[in-house]
């Protein structure tokens, strides 16, 4: 799932950066562990990565995994959860350094915590997550994936009594209905918000969202130690400079109203066109630089550039009268510079229809030969999965949608 933005003319999934991938909970390998008791909370990586090794926990080398872990400090337990990365690469998940964050589905049930013994269900997509928990404990002491049909009532409760068969029910006072996943959105001060909700409309309380704060996320996120520091990094110094940059325009302002208060009289024209000249001389060298970073960035990708790509086809999203989009992606793919695979949901079948027809209209993608596969799940939205052929921009000075706003500072990235 995608964060949304707030703006219902912006790209509805932003850049790659502002993606959170959800990775189906079925091809993980988990286990629980007690912590040692004298382990403090510095040493809770060291001692996940060493149960990788574990014979008990996977057939693969620890250095073939993706993986992360989640600890509860008072009950000394620690879940670790890993997938191998020839199976996210077999199964289309790609480029994962891009994406905001790569998270297993399940991510949102260890930030519960159950007065009684529970066991609790999670569904996202079409995988049914169940996991068993203590009382007053956040780290599960069983969590098993089966993949299911979401849109066969009959089969999703079969599916679920499998899940259950695998536990002692006698052990459990409380088994909750089946949840499922929503939208994970980014809130100004850094907290992800997990919108969960009951399958049965008729429960109470139907919105069950969970949020976990950024820095809460990385010891889930499942891409390797060394991406994972230097990113952390990045992303810290992404928002001081922010911060700092703010609060330098801050106080060159105030110092500028200042000055235009005492010496109002003495400024002249001749100060305003020296500015505009010193603009104007470094304009060509920004924007020659912009041009280069981004032909290496293509070359790099073998000619694709996905951001833009994504973009002119987003532009053609249809807005309803609240300003809310009708359509979203969940996944994208390019198998070649021309060749791209879509998927994501949409409110209902027409909305679909006229947004594939837009895109054909505008030039962006070729006539494709085989209509969207489109399938209603149980939130009353479709899902829909296409194969499309782009087509290349035509260099005639035009200024496309999604260029118009170029000129835009974005936003800072603090999580």
């Amino acid at each position: 799932m995608a964060e949304n933005s707030d703006k219902a003319t912006d790209f509805p999934i932003g850049e790659l950066r502002e993606i959170t991938l959800l990775i189906p909970g079925e091809h993980f390998f988990c286990e629980s562990l007690p912590l040692p008791t004298d382990l403090g909370t510095e040493g809770f990586w060291d001692f996940a990565q060493q149960a990788l090794d574990l014979d008990s926990f996977s057939p693969y080398p620890s250095d073939q995994l993706a993986w992360g872990f989640h600890a509860c400090e008072n009950a000394r337990k620690v879940i670790v959860f890993a997938t191998p990365f020839v199976k996210m690469r077999q199964m289309g998940w790609q480029n994962l350094e891009f994406f905001r964050w790569v998270l297993p589905c399940f991510v949102s049930l260890l930030a519960k915590e159950f007065e009684r013994p529970s066991i609790a269900f999670l569904l996202h997509d079409e995988t049914l997550t169940a996991a068993s928990f203590e009382g007053g404990e956040t780290v599960p002491e069983a969590l098993y994936s089966l993949p299911v049909d979401s849109g066969n009532q009959d089969e999703l409760e079969a599916v679920r009594g499998k899940l259950l068969g695998m536990f002692d029910l006698a052990h459990f006072e409380g088994i909750e209905e089946i949840l499922t996943t929503g939208e994970v959105n980014r809130t100004s001060d850094g907290v992800f918000r997990f919108q969960n909700e009951w399958l049965d409309a008729n429960q109470p309380e139907l919105d069950q969202t969970v949020s976990i704060p950024d820095e809460g996320l990385w010891q889930y996120d499942l891409r390797p130690l060394e991406f994972k520091g230097a990113e952390r990094k990045r992303r810290k110094q992404a928002g001081l400079k922010w911060k700092s940059l703010l609060g330098s325009f801050m106080g060159m302002a105030a110092l500028f109203l200042l000055f235009v208060g005492l010496k109002i009289a003495e400024v002249k024209l001749d100060d305003l066109k020296t500015l505009e000249q010193a603009k104007d001389f470094r304009k060509p060298q920004v924007l020659a630089s912009m041009a280069l970073l981004r032909t290496l960035e293509e070359n790099k990708l073998g000619g694709i550039n996905p951001i833009d790509s994504l973009k002119r086809i987003m532009v053609h999203r249809i807005i309803d009268a609240k300003g809310d989009p009708s359509l979203y992606l969940t996944f994208a793919e390019f198998k070649s510079r021309y060749e791209l695979e879509l998927k994501g949901k949409a409110r209902n079948i027409p909305s679909i229809n006229a947004f594939f027809d837009k895109l054909i209209q505008a030039e962006v993608v070729e006539n494709p030969k085989k209509r969207p596969d489109m399938k209603t799940l149980t939130d009353g939205w479709v899902s829909f999965d296409v194969s499309l052929q782009m087509k290349d921009v035509k260099d005639d000075g035009a200024t496309t949608p999604d260029q118009s706003s170029g000129n835009e500072n974005p936003p800072p990235e603090e999580g």
